[in-house]
């Protein structure tokens, strides 16, 4: 931003994020010789210094030979860049015409933005799910192209068969993009796509569409029943023995709270949450002979090591056992699976299975839940980053009377305001991560936050600050919520001792 009242506001999660894509935008535009060249003419330039972004792009401009000053606008500009994709086959010239076009949405710093510069990475599958190969495509028939115009044509050839488009392959650029596809072509790209971030990314895209209709539909008691791409494509992915496991137990989660709101021009959170909790629910009634064969195969008796292989197994299995464990309607697992969390807690030598089976019966089983929780903590509560795993735990556990648990928790000996990751880990875990209670209709979630926010000013005012980000998203929701946040906010900024941090943050949210 151009500027800052409080210098530790800037420094969220968005700095870091968005500053390594934009690093890695610049690796995919240049080479990975090229961007050598201009990494090694960084360090020569500046070592030991203090040194700015522009630094770091002169230093490409000139290993490279490139002009990037149009590339700049990333530093420059807020906003995500939504990029809207028309595909043209022409079958007599054999070629494809992508007609793209970019937009960004007004901020406070500027209403109307300057193209941004940027690789976009494509591939084509035929029916039949085979690359085509490409003018100008590398092994996997992946071209990169240059786009830096508010809207562009690019032709892509040979192309002799009506192709199905594999746009953004390597999420080569940190952008929305909307490109119609049909579920059929979405389920061949989650099936067969060579590039596993396009993979993954049709399978969200098909789980999102179910998501969504879900949400807005008015008989929310209706059963779940997958459609047929979907339905094919999970289980394609359970049936999948060849693949990296890390990828598939990546590929098989659903989307998350935060990412199916942003698809919503009004957020009712509880709706979300619900149909989330409906759809994992109905993935292991569905597929649960898939997911009972793989969560036995995946086992490993052997002594406990570390070896990315055996984590990426472990992280599949676990992801069974959450999908088999997962509460029906009536928020109950079925008991005839529970004891598959149990035994694997008991049974369980890395903290990673131990977590993994903990977190499944305590979102499952209340009573089994709060007695494991009681046999972690006195196995555990010498140790404080594992004791911080049991506070989260419990604050984002998605059975009812959470709130309750969380207000106690805060007077529990484990627990410390005046330690910042005991805070993180059990008042800003419930608050941005369980939305379903959170996000009550009550306001008794934003009561909460408020309470919390008023108490932390005076003992950890960056702390406070960042913990506002759930009420700076009010316009998102209803009209109700929306004034029980404001409210908050409004207590918040009338406190008479108020930190520059929190009133920065209060004031441009209520502005």
């Amino acid at each position: 931003p151009p500027s800052v009242v409080e210098i530790n506001n800037f420094y969220t999660l968005t700095v870091y994020n968005k500053g390594a894509e934009v690093i890695r935008m610049l690796h995919t535009l240049v080479g990975e010789i090229a961007f050598r060249q201009g990494m090694d003419l960084y360090f020569a330039r500046h070592d030991g210094q203090a040194v700015t972004c522009d630094d770091f792009v002169a230093a490409m401009e000139t290993a490279t030979g490139l002009d990037l000053t149009r590339f700049k606008h990333w530093y420059s500009q807020a906003g995500t860049p939504e990029l809207d994709v028309q595909a043209d086959w022409d079958e007599t010239a054999e070629q494809l015409i992508l007609r793209v076009t970019q937009t960004c949405p007004p901020t406070r710093e500027a209403a109307v933005k300057k193209p941004f510069t940027m690789p976009l990475a494509v591939g084509l599958l035929g029916q039949d799910g085979a690359s085509m190969p490409l003018d100008g495509a590398d092994e996997n028939g992946t071209q990169v192209l240059l786009f830096e115009e508010q809207a562009q044509e690019f032709v892509l050839a040979p192309v002799p068969s009506r192709p199905v488009v594999s746009f953004l392959r390597n999420f080569s650029a940190p952008v929305r993009v909307c490109l119609e596809q049909s579920d059929e072509e979405l389920g061949l790209r989650m099936a067969r796509d060579p590039d596993p971030f396009n993979r993954w990314d049709a399978g969200q895209q098909l789980l999102m569409r179910s998501l969504l209709a879900r949400i807005n539909s008015v008989q929310q008691d209706d059963p779940i029943t997958l459609s047929g791409p979907l339905h094919q494509g999970l289980h394609d992915l359970l049936r999948d023995r060849e693949g990296d496991a890390a990828f598939l137990a990546v590929a098989l989660v659903l989307p998350a709270e935060n990412w199916i709101s942003q698809q919503l021009a009004m957020v009712d959170p509880v709706a979300v949450f619900t149909a989330r909790q409906q759809f994992r629910a109905a993935i292991g009634r569905t597929f649960k002979e898939e997911l009972l064969e793989r969560y036995a195969e995946l086992r490993v008796d052997a002594p406990y090591h570390y070896d990315p292989v055996d984590a990426g197994q472990r992280s599949l299995r676990n992801l069974c056992l959450a999908y088999l464990l997962a509460p029906n309607p009536g928020g109950r697992v079925e008991a005839d699976l529970l004891p598959l969390g149990l035994t694997q807690y008991r049974e369980a030598g890395n903290m990673t299975d131990t977590m993994a089976a903990l977190t499944t019966v305590v979102n499952g089983d209340l009573e089994a839940g709060t007695r494991l929780l009681a046999d972690f903590h006195d196995h555990w509560h010498h140790d404080p980053l594992v004791t911080d795993k049991w506070l989260a735990l419990q604050a984002g556990c998605t059975l009812p009377g959470t709130l309750d648990r969380v207000r106690t928790l805060t007077t529990h000996p484990s627990f410390s305001y005046r330690n910042p990751n005991k805070v993180r880990s059990l008042i800003n875990t419930f608050c941005t991560t369980n939305h379903g209670q959170f996000h009550a209709a009550d306001g008794s979630g934003y009561l909460f936050l408020g309470d919390q926010v008023c108490l932390l000013d005076n003992q950890n005012p960056q702390i406070a600050a960042r913990m506002l980000a759930p009420l700076t998203q009010w316009r998102h929701y209803d009209v109700n919520r929306q004034q029980l946040m404001c409210a908050q906010l409004e207590r918040i900024a009338a406190q008479r001792t108020l930190s520059d941090g929190v009133r920065e943050v209060v004031s441009r949210s209520l502005a």
